[in-house]
């Protein structure tokens, strides 16, 4: 009965076992089969009953002598000896581990694991991990953890980063005492610890002490238990509540009023929620669209090139550049409204940056509209991207020109102006301050309150079909909100609309003029580029144009790839392509690691956006070269030669 239950036992497992037992410990030719279990036997396609008693060889023609004498050595040492990975054939091929122990006085066992399951289930755990690595960082709250015994934190997402005002790295391996008064860091601990104790707690309202000032947060911890339910960590979610617990304040200040106002800053403040988290899927989508979008575009330009003249499918081809051109302006309007651009900001006389914008203006609009100025003098500099500000009020203006078929008045004002406490505490994302403030009022058919609601919502549009893709003022709030600034709308039905920009004014640095434009540069001299990046369409098609300019190209599919890729070549390497965002290593950080290694090394990275602070100011003060996606070959070669050729940093 005990033998049958061993057994039954050694069938349910899932890993194979065969017993072999030799009649001569010195001869492998006497090596034979006393048990398979059911799953050696399903794996090998054997008969379970009539193999008991087999050879060895007999079975297996084709077992490799030195995995015999192995087995051999096995049953006379009496010590456990691993066999290695080799690939069995029976019921389909399968690549297994096996591990010889020994069994009685001289049978040995053989246990066999499916590696396959084991990379499949290793694979799907990585996977998982990933995406819950994801969730995390892009929640919109703090989110953190800390171990059980010494309370320090093990883990910051990038909201905390951001509420907190410290990087990540100065919050690691930190406890509530590093950062916070003693006071407020005890009551933080006896909270903990009151969660380690009792299970999960809710604190509506605490207040905490950041690089910003006070915030009040809203926070809900409860303990991670390890497999005998013992707390091994404690986890939090923090959601600032500060704007909320102003607008409190201020309605227990005045009832009557000051309620209307509170109703007010909540609207806006979850409108502003609203278009933060469109904002972030808008960027998303655009990000991986310009990918695409690059693919496209350059594949059909390589193909016009490899054409003739007069070849019919240069027509179609030549739709295929147009299309994807709309589709990148539409890509870069969704990455506006994310706040996903790389802007290139300067300190600016906002009144010249219209006035120089007058006469093209004026030919937009037509000549039934009358466009009026209304400058402050003296006016306060601002710091923006011009190029982006441009675009702001021409979206503005021909909002208001198809807002006045009949004709009408356009005005365009500009005035100095302070926000005070009281202004702030009824009005979402305006700071206390000097601010300079830009106008751009109609006298058309104005907006019901419903639709000024939605006015700024991606692909929310009131005219008709065809006329208007609805991106044109989520494209002006997304650059308004990205330079700092905030933009209100005020209308009514027939009453036209105003919209009002305030800009932060500048505290630095004079005016500046826009840089000149770089010039073309010529094609290769034989240089070698590593082209870093995981999407394999992407990197395929940088390969080719690059080829075609006369470069040699290495090709790597991830960060990691491109340092083992990069040791691998012995001769010199001129310049790394990457992306700045790919899974374990990202482009900065190869970009660092490269250099150390290989201090003449040029960098040039590529993004559909980027969130890394780092780079931009990289950007910003001609440190770093930055490609922004879609990448069409002319602007692909032409930055890559720049890139070469600029004086070495």
């Amino acid at each position: 009965m005990e033998s049958d239950l061993q057994a039954e036992l050694l069938d349910a497992v899932a890993s194979g076992v065969l017993v072999w037992r030799p009649d001569d410990v010195a001869d492998v030719r006497t090596l034979r089969l006393v048990y398979v279990n059911r799953t050696a036997a399903k794996w090998l396609s054997l008969p379970v009953d009539s193999s008991a008693g087999k050879l060895l060889f007999g079975l297996f023609p084709s077992v490799e002598p030195e995995r015999a004498d192995a087995i051999l050595e096995v049953a006379r040492s009496r010590e456990a000896k691993d066999l290695g990975r080799t690939t069995w054939i029976g019921a389909g091929a399968r690549s297994v581990l096996m591990r010889a122990v020994p069994v009685g006085d001289r049978a040995v066992a053989i246990l066999v694991e499916d590696r396959g399951a084991i990379q499949r289930a290793e694979s799907e755990t990585l996977r998982v991990n990933r995406f819950l690595d994801s969730i995390i960082e892009h929640i919109p709250a703090m989110v953190f953890m800390k171990d059980a015994d010494e309370l320090r934190f093990e883990r910051f997402n990038r909201a905390g980063e951001e509420l907190l005002g410290l990087p990540r790295e100065d919050l690691l391996g930190k406890s509530d005492f590093d950062f916070f008064p003693e006071a407020q860091a005890n009551f933080f601990v006896a909270k903990d610890r009151e969660v380690l104790t009792r299970g999960a707690l809710d604190i509506p309202e605490e207040p905490i002490q950041t690089k910003h000032g006070e915030r009040w947060l809203h926070t809900r911890k409860i303990p991670l238990l390890d497999e005998d339910g013992v707390p091994r960590h404690l986890l939090g979610v923090s959601i600032d509540i500060t704007d909320k617990k102003r607008a409190q304040d201020v309605l227990r200040a005045s009832h009557d009023e000051l309620e209307r106002r509170v109703q007010q800053a909540e609207e806006q403040l979850r409108h502003a929620q609203k278009l933060e988290a469109v904002g972030r899927l808008a960027g998303g989508v655009a990000h991986d669209f310009n990918n695409l979008l690059s693919v496209i575009q350059s594949a059909a330009t390589l193909a016009l090139d490899a054409l003739g003249d007069g070849d019919e499918v240069r027509a179609d081809l030549a739709e295929i550049q147009t299309a994807a051109q709309r589709a990148a302006r539409l890509t870069r309007q969704l990455l506006a409204f994310g706040r996903r651009q790389l802007l290139e900001p300067r300190v600016v006389d906002l009144n010249e940056v219209l006035l120089a914008s007058r006469e093209m203006l004026g030919r937009m609009i037509g000549e039934d509209i009358e466009l009026r100025y209304a400058l402050a003098p003296e006016l306060g500099k601002v710091k923006v991207d011009v190029g982006q500000l441009e675009q702001v009020v021409m979206n503005l203006v021909v909002n208001a020109r198809d807002a006045m078929p009949r004709g009408g008045r356009v005005t365009i004002e500009t005035m100095d102006v302070v926000f005070d406490e009281a202004y702030e505490a009824t009005h979402v994302d305006v700071a206390v301050g000097p601010h300079v403030m830009l106008a751009v009022s109609d006298t058309g058919v104005g907006m019901d309150r419903a639709t000024l609601e939605r006015a700024f919502e991606p692909f929310f549009t009131t005219k008709e079909a065809g006329k208007g893709t609805g991106l044109g003022l989520s494209t002006v709030f997304g650059i308004v909100k990205q330079s700092g600034g905030a933009i209100f709308a005020y209308s009514e039905p027939e009453r036209g609309a105003t919209f009002k920009l305030y800009f932060p004014l500048a505290t630095e640095g004079r005016v500046t003029h826009e840089p000149p434009k770089p010039q073309p540069q010529p094609l290769a001299t034989g240089e070698v580029v590593l082209v870093a990046e995981d999407d394999d369409q992407v990197r395929a098609v940088v390969r080719r144009v690059l080829a075609r300019a006369g470069y040699r190209v290495l090709e790597a599919r991830s960060g990691s790839d491109a340092l083992a890729v990069a040791d691998r070549h012995a001769e010199r390497i001129d310049l790394l392509i990457t992306d700045v965002v790919m899974p374990e290593l990202g482009g900065p950080e190869l970009g660092t690691a490269l250099r150390s290694r290989r201090p003449d090394l040029r960098l040039l990275y590529m993004s559909g956006y980027t969130d890394d602070a780092m780079l931009r100011h990289g950007v910003l003060e001609g440190e770093v070269s930055f490609l922004q996606k879609p990448v069409t070959p002319d602007v692909l070669l032409r930055k890559v030669r720049e890139t070469l050729d600029a004086p070495a940093r």
